[in-house]
């Protein structure tokens, strides 16, 4: 874990159109200029200085002036460094004459003035006639607190308005990621997002802070926030300072919202609320009854609530609880029921449990799973029973505290009185204990001694039906399928319910991806889906379609569902569902082929699975981890992820992913055969537990390490049963490489970038070029290494079916596999123990292999046989969606941030 000071300057990312905007408009015919108007804080003061230095690299006259709260109080206060004595005693301008360029073209001189709106109307009288003279161009900038009635609002009236708006979060993660040099976690940048608004000066002032107080620290890769994110006091003094200015009914309604949350317009005096909401403070969502006043600023809220006196806070959320609870024509809605118990634990008074449990189901309804916990949590203070204590454990767990979720489980366990309580108890400390704790074998236990005393009925089919999930979590669909059917026969809702994630699941990885997408909507169309009798959260289901999606070969599809499940899961603080979600976006990642943003989702599965004592999310977060840095050739950091990974899992639970990571970190060290033996055993397991898409992809990867006319009978075998269009690509390809078709390969390679699958791609045009070069024609062959010659960079993998085709034509198997030991690092001693050999033997192979790749020793030996990829230190980011973003600019400023 690492910290570091914040780099400055920040760079100007997000603004190209606004730029481009402000720039054609200030030099525009007729123009007198522009105001780039935007929220305190947006970065209006930054932008301007960007047009007004363009200006200035143009020929044109430059000058700058500010006005603030101080200087309004005086006669042209913020223009008094600017004034010269003129005609007749009068003051004016110093602008500077006019330029003429070797174009006769005139370059009237420009004023940058920030903030406008806070100019004196001395200082308005003054440029009002020589801006309408023409006499120099003006770039203001204000906030919407410019008053149309205001004499600086009649001078802004005259120039061209350019709005500024918050940035969204997808650009704050690009723009983080280059201040900060790296990497930054999804959730990260979600979450400082919606506290600074998008406004790029809180943005600026909350990273430095949390980066001073190692909130804002580097794990795995990845910038995060380790724990709760809270303003520094300098921001904390620049809100204070802005919110000091507004009138007390203002700054009431302001208040009661940050404490109380979004509210109906009705509860506040209109005109007050119509200033606010001109000033850009207070925004309305929505229409008629379903209209919600809501902070414009996050931050402000925060704010607001760490200033306001304890006694105001109780005395404010008493008030609203109490107006909540008065009876009205319709009665209260349930999201008002849930913020009235709310509002009553914040003010700390007594709520009666019935209250509570009504509450707890509310949230539970709107999966605010943190808002559950907290009340299931007063719950147990005043009632401590076996159902306090089920729906605790319940919700500590899809919150990703899995060691609390035991003791509460354990005890409500104890506490139970009635089969549905020891049912349910039984469920949840079960998945509990093999999801969270990693002790699938207690949970195994469990599970069949409670289904031993329960042989028939509704509990025995949840009781299948859990057992069904726990195979699918060591990888046993065979078993899990059969299970799953058994508890449908019963006809029990309970059991279907139980059985929606883990069916799905079951159909995708047995190769049947439209039986899985048919399973998940119809699961998804059940109303009792929406309020899980356990651990459940709509983005299980969606990351289960997402996975499938995968599996069939739609990867970008796929990825974008995944990304909806993962911002749900965050969005609604579900931990459980946010790691699964994560896991998904990796392994897509992965069979896309772009390895960077593989090793960034699953360093994110691995530092949220440890934050949270999450042992499955971390289990899968390093053998993935292992399994890229493999791929990647990245040994040393392979082998960390793997040790810990490997320690994790006993023996008797290991998956056939293991077999998948063995594999190519054997084929990192250039042991191929090892490898290929590998993988063919995990295939074999993968077959014989009904993982049939896991066994298509083992059994691809011996293709790819050189042993294709072996597997490929399998594969058509799979493909034929299957009808999945990944495993028969797979199939395909591997057929067309056992027979060196170049024709077929070119089709497979196109058919595999159709479906997102970039490496594959890659990989299948550097056999298609070797194929044709073969069969003597060039011209294709150039074709298709200048194809994989362009994917295979983006992938940032180092795979033997990326190394040119003149290395892999010119070596034998023996001497590719003693020079990918070299180019790794081993000495000729350590290549002959290692294979077998005798130092001689090893010697003049190498020497061999040097004539033949046309080097002189193995330092560079590795650059030859693999070109090194993109390094994933500048590649290993997040979501896709940059590539729709606004593209930086491409000198950024120097020695400034945002003002």
């Amino acid at each position: 874990m690492t910290t570091s000071p914040l780099v400055l300057p920040w760079p100007l990312i997000g603004r190209t159109v606004e730029l481009a905007d402000a720039t054609d408009l200030l030099t525009a015919p007729g123009s007198r200029g522009v105001i780039i108007r935007g929220p305190a804080g947006a970065g209006a003061t930054r932008l301007g200085h960007e047009v007004w230095e363009s200006a200035r690299k143009r020929g044109h006259p430059v000058i700058r002036a500010a006005a603030t709260h101080a200087s309004r109080s005086v006669a042209l206060g913020a223009l008094a460094p600017l004034l010269s004595p003129g005609l007749h005693g009068r003051l004016t301008l110093r602008t500077g004459r006019p330029r003429t360029d070797q174009r006769h073209v005139r370059r009237r001189p420009v004023l940058l003035l920030d903030d406008i709106h806070l100019l004196d109307d001395e200082s308005v009288g003054l440029l009002q006639p020589l801006l309408t003279a023409g006499e120099f161009l003006l770039i203001a900038t204000a906030t919407p607190e410019c008053r149309q009635e205001s004499a600086s609002a009649h001078l802004a009236g005259n120039l061209n308005l350019v709005p500024l708006e918050p940035l969204s979060w997808t650009v704050v993660q690009t723009l983080l990621e280059r201040v900060l040099d790296g990497p930054v976690e999804r959730r990260t940048a979600r979450q400082l997002h919606r506290v600074s608004g998008g406004r790029p000066l809180y943005l600026r002032e909350l990273v430095s802070g949390a980066l001073n107080g190692g909130q804002l620290v580097r794990e795995t890769g990845l910038w995060r926030i380790t724990t709760p994110l809270a303003p520094p006091p300098r921001l904390v003094e620049l809100v204070r300072f802005r919110l000091a200015a507004l009138a007390p009914p203002s700054h009431a309604v302001l208040e009661h919202l940050s404490l109380c949350g979004p509210d109906r317009p009705a509860l506040f005096p209109p005109d007050v609320l119509e200033t606010l909401r001109e000033a850009g403070l207070v925004r309305i969502r929505g229409e008629g009854p379903q209209a919600l006043a809501d902070l414009t600023d996050p931050l402000h809220g925060e704010v607001l609530r760490t200033t306001a006196t304890l006694h105001r806070k109780r005395r404010m959320l008493l008030a609203r609880a109490e107006l909540a609870a008065v009876p009205s024509g319709n009665g209260p809605t349930g999201a008002e029921l849930l913020r009235s118990t709310l509002w009553r634990l914040d003010a700390a008074v007594g709520v009666p449990p019935e209250d509570l449990l009504q509450a707890v189901e509310l949230a539970r309804d709107a999966h605010d799973f943190r808002a559950a916990l907290r009340l299931v949590t007063a719950l147990v203070d005043v009632r401590p029973d076996a159902q306090s204590y089920l729906l605790l454990g319940e919700f500590q767990h899809a919150c990703g505290c899995p060691d609390q979720a035991e003791d509460a489980l354990a005890r409500a366990l104890e506490l139970a009185t009635t089969p549905d309580e020891r049912l349910l108890g039984v469920v949840l400390r079960t998945q509990n204990l093999a999801q969270g704790l990693l002790r699938i074998g207690e949970a195994f236990a469990i599970n069949q001694r409670e289904l031993s005393g329960t042989p028939h009925g509704d509990s025995a089919a949840v009781l299948k039906a859990n057992e069904a999930a726990l195979w699918t979590l060591v990888g046993d669909v065979g078993r899990a399928r059969a299970l799953l059917k058994e508890a449908a026969a019963d006809g029990s809702r309970r059991a279907a319910l139980m059985a929606a994630v883990p069916s799905v699941y079951c159909l995708s990885e047995s190769g049947h991806p439209d039986d899985a997408l048919a399973a998940a909507d119809q699961h998804a169309e059940r109303p009792e889906c929406a309020r899980a009798a356990s651990v459940a959260h709509p983005a299980m289901l969606c990351s289960a379609r997402a996975r499938t999606l995968a599996e069939a070969g739609r990867l970008d599809e796929a990825e974008d569902l995944a990304h909806q499940a993962y911002d749900h899961a965050v969005d609604t603080r579900a931990g459980t569902a946010q790691i699964r979600a994560a896991t998904d976006l990796a392994w897509i990642a992965y069979l896309q082929g772009d390895m960077a943003r593989a090793r960034y989702w699953f360093a994110s599965v691995v530092s949220t699975s440890r934050d949270q004592g999450f042992l499955s999310g971390l289990w899968w977060g390093q053998a993935g981890r292992a399994l890229v840095c493999a791929v990647t050739g990245d040994r040393a950091a392979s082998d960390d992820a793997w040790a810990e990974a490997d320690r994790m899992l006993p023996d008797h639970d290991r998956r056939p992913e293991c077999r998948l990571v063995e594999g190519w970190r054997a084929a990192a060290l250039g042991r191929y055969g090892d490898a290929r033996a590998l993988l063919s055993d995990g295939a074999r397991t993968a077959l014989r537990t009904g993982l049939v898409a896991l066994a298509s992809h083992l059994l691809y990867d011996v293709a790819r390490l050189g042993d294709a006319h072996g597997v490929h009978p399998q594969l058509t075998e799979l493909a034929i049963r299957c009808q999945n269009p990944l495993i028969a690509l797979r199939a395909r390809t591997a057929g067309a490489l056992a027979a060196h078709a170049g024709a077929e390969l070119e089709r497979c390679a196109e058919e595999a970038d159709v479906m997102g699958a970039r490496l594959m791609a890659a990989e299948t045009w550097t056999a298609a070029a070797g194929a044709h070069s073969r069969n003597g024609s060039r011209r294709t062959a150039a074709s298709c290494r200048a194809r994989a010659e362009r994917l295979a960079p983006l992938c940032g993998a180092r795979t033997p079916g990326l190394a040119p085709q003149g290395v892999r034509d010119n070596l034998t198997d023996r001497e590719m596999e003693i020079a990918l030991l070299a180019a790794g690092g081993l000495g000729n001693a350590q290549i002959a123990d290692q294979l077998a050999l005798s130092v001689r033997t090893v010697g003049n192979h190498l020497h061999r292999v040097y004539a033949k790749v046309g080097v002189r020793d193995r330092r560079v030996l590795g650059q030859a046989l693999c070109p090194e990829p993109v390094p994933h230190e500048k590649r290993m980011d997040g979501p896709r969606d940059r590539r729709r973003q606004p593209v930086e600019r491409r000198r950024p400023p120097t020695g400034r941030g945002y003002e």
